[in-house]
This record gives C-alpha cells, structure tokens and sequence, in this order.
C-alpha cells in the first residue's frame, strides 16, 4: 500500500538511525544531498516516524514529522537510537557524527514527543560513529565504532553499557571480543548478542563465517564459525548491510564490498541471506516479487511483524555519475515465500506506479570480483557511494562559514566533472592551512566516490 497526497514526505537520508515502537518506526538524523545546509547555521536533523499499523486506517503507512512539532535534534549521522527508560517509552541517541554536542547523549520520549539531554553519571567513554547496539532490560550495549576519517581513522573495541534507568555509564569484558569493528550490524537473540560482518581495519572486511556472540548474563563473549546450507551460495563480506530477528533467524540484507579494483561501491555477494540461529547455517531464500531486488548499503531497517521494513540509504553497483539516492520504503516478508514489496515513497516527486522497472541496476558481472566468504579481504573503500555532502561537527561560526564554502566549492568541481580516484582514498591537494573539518569535506569529496564523511574533531576526542 503507497500513500500518496501526504503533508509530509521525508527526502532520501544516509545515516539515519531507525528504532520501532508500537507499530512506529522513528527515523532519526541523517543527511539529504539535495538539502542546502548552509541556510541554516545551526541545522537539525530530521526526525520523524512512519504509521504501521493496520488498525489505524487514516494514518496507515503515513509519515509524520516531529521536526516541525518542535523535536529540534542537532544533524547528525552514524548515531546509535534505542529503546530505554524506566518503562521504556524514551529513545536514547548516543554518538555519531554531529554539528555540535557531539558528546551529548539525547533522550527522546515517545510519549510526549519532548528531547532531553539527561545527565549520565560514571566516565562517559568515547563518542564515536558507525557502530551499532543492542537494547535490554533497561540497557543498551554499544560496541566498537570509529572516529576519524582516511589514514587518519581510529578503530575502537570499547564496549560500554548505558543503563538508562539508572542513568550510568558501565564498561562491558573485552576479554575475547573483536579487536575493532565498525559497521557491522548487532542482533539481540534471548540473552546473546550476535555481531555479523563490517569491518576491523580500515580496509580488512570481517567474513560472513565468524560470528562473534556476547552472553549477556554472563559478560562472555566468544567466536562461533558457520556453515553454509549450499556451498555456492556463501554470503560475501560486507560493511553497512541490516539484520532484524524472526522466528529464530537472523536475516541479513544489503550492504556494500570495496576493494582495490572496484571504483565504486558494489553488492556483496548474495543480497538477501539467513542465518539459523540454533545450528549457525547460512542459506539463501528464494524472494518472490519484482525481478529486481534493491541493492542498498547505510539504509535503515526494523522488524514489523513478520516485516522487515527497510527505508533510505543508497544503491550499490552504480557509477559515480549515477543518481544513488534511494527514493522507496521496502518490505520484505519473512515468511515462507519471502515476498517483497515497495510499500511507501519517501520522495514526494516520484511515482509509486509502475517503478520496479525504474529500480537502479548494473550491467556490471561483479560475481568473479566478489571474494569468497572465508577470505579477509584488503579493501580500499571510499566510506559511501552517495554523492552527499554534510556539514559535520561545527567549532564556531567561522568553522561554518569555512564549511559552506567548500560545500559549495565541492559541488561545482562535481559538477564540472572533477574527481580523484587516488588508492589510499586520499586527495592530492595541499592542507596545510586547512581546518581538520574542511579538509574532510574536500578529501571525501573530491573523490571519484563523492563519498559522506566521517570526521570527528580531535578536541572532541581529547576530551574523552
């Protein structure tokens, strides 16, 4: 079902962080390369949710916007969002990569729509992006992450607990944990949290067949090995893909391979895969529905039912010049047939009629550049494959001043056809004289990828 005529239609997003409440799901955050930030010195970030339940027949697959009703978050990306609280009616917004307060955790409750910055108690650990987190019983364990952006990238193995009913901070055991690792996705099963794919270098991607499980009750953790149902059909690596559980699976969908040879981002090797959570064996569903599944890789995705609803992010296995932006929310059904369908569209310009031939796709033959799933592969990765430009993490008004103009400068050189594909995903330009966070912008930028950033100031990480 696709509502049209809505008041409120959200834009494409990229590092949105998506959280599911009594049939809402809440999107926080996020970038639109299409937005002109520079209007605004001090800009927010989009937050709004989608209406799933059926019951409610005037609202049902509707957007609503909580931006416009006064919910002012700071644009941030790469943040963790989870449920927590006394009686769990708040959403909690932990790091990322933000235009201010980057160390401030946010609490959002869902009852009266009101954002709060609560006061944490205990040593609050490093704020870093792209990690991922799993919520229980009150509270919410954060592993890994990154800060830092090109050969300057810092990769993190903390692992830290929020108890947002005691409103403290704990550390978690590392003690046979990943060395580092950064977008990968983390999947609550009973009292195990299960940690699949991403990566643990800046360019090592983890294989499909190691899973790393932390008990919960018992502050463990330790590595499992899988197998796969058909041998040909093993699950690439993969960083920024989604998982949701469902009848003790664990469902993997998109994500995005790099390496070396690829000029941009391509899909990992079998899109869709499912992992039985009791024997640790992989196999690949059969998907009904249009031919042409969506390749997508920073999108966000929850659990409705027996729905995996997936929305934004952006399409793999396309060229630069290609228009990545993902326009269309996406359910898949995790039953028996594994039927999949476009539900919604979150850009207000496009038709929901007849569009499944519209769907991006390559005529690219990826499958003998794709490793297997036991090899550990060297990667050379830009961070996105969306022509996105953020202002990220402002020091001052001059700071953001600096940033519109290379925001500005960067678009006309894309424009202009201008672009680098240097191996170590660094551009040749001089910096000597450039802010930390401007250099970010014109080093992501300029390359081939056009890629979003992740920076993270080094103040804000002394600070820590």
């Amino acid at each position: 079902m696709v509502v049209y005529g809505q008041d409120y239609i959200p834009e494409p997003l990229i590092g949105s962080a998506a959280v599911y409440d009594e049939y809402k799901i809440y999107y926080i955050g996020g970038v639109d390369f299409n937005k002109d930030y520079s209007k605004d010195l001090s800009p927010k970030s989009e937050f709004f949710y989608l209406n799933c339940n059926p019951n409610s027949k005037d609202t049902f697959i509707k957007w609503t916007d909580l931006k416009s009703q006064g919910v002012n978050f700071p644009l941030s990306l790469f943040h963790i969002a989870d449920i927590g609280g006394v009686n769990q009616d708040s959403i909690f917004i932990v790091g990322g990569v933000r235009v201010k307060n980057a160390n401030d955790i946010y609490r959002f409750n869902i009852k009266t729509n009101e954002l709060s910055i609560p006061v944490i108690q205990g040593k609050a650990p490093p704020m870093r992006a792209k990690m991922n987190s799993v919520s229980h019983k009150g509270k919410i364990y954060i592993f890994g992450g990154i800060t830092g952006f090109g050969s300057n990238t810092t990769f993190f193995n903390n692992f830290d607990i929020l108890d947002t009913v005691n409103l403290i901070w704990q550390i978690g055991s590392t003690v046979n944990s990943p060395v580092t690792r950064s977008e990968y996705t983390a999947t609550l099963v009973n009292e195990v949290i299960y940690y699949i794919g991403g990566r643990t270098q800046q360019y090592i991607l983890s294989p499909m067949t190691e899973i790393f499980q932390y008990d919960i009750s018992e502050d463990k953790w330790s590595l499992k090995n899988t197998t796969f149902a058909n041998i040909n059909d093993t699950p690439g690596p993969r960083v920024a893909h989604s998982a949701v559980l469902y009848d003790g699976k664990i469902f993997i969908y998109g994500g995005a391979y790099f390496n070396a040879d690829t000029p941009f981002g391509l899909p990992p090797k079998e899109i869709f895969v499912m992992l039985d959570t009791t024997t640790l064996v992989w196999s690949i569903p059969s998907i009904n529905g249009p031919a042409d599944v969506p390749k997508l890789a920073y999108h966000t995705a929850a659990l409705v039912n027996n729905m995996m609803v997936v929305a934004f992010g952006n399409f793999t296995g396309l060229p630069d010049n290609a228009n990545k932006a993902n326009n269309f929310t996406y359910a898949f059904y995790l039953n028996n047939e594994f039927p999949w369908s476009i539900i919604a569209s979150i850009d207000s310009t496009k038709s929901p009629l007849n569009i499944t031939d519209k769907l991006p796709t390559t005529n690219t033959n990826i499958t003998d550049k794709l490793p297997t799933a036991n090899t550990k592969t060297s990667q050379n990765p830009p961070f996105l494959n969306n022509k996105v430009v953020i202002v990220g993490l402002m020091v001052g008004l001059v700071t953001v001043v600096g940033i519109i103009l290379v925001v500005i400068a960067c678009r006309r050189k894309m424009k202009a056809g201008e672009g680098s594909n240097h191996p170590d995903d660094q551009v040749q330009i001089s910096r000597e004289n450039t802010p930390p966070i401007q250099q970010h912008l014109t080093q992501s930028q300029e390359h081939s990828e056009s890629s979003i950033l992740l920076q993270e100031s080094s103040s804000q990480h002394s600070s820590n």
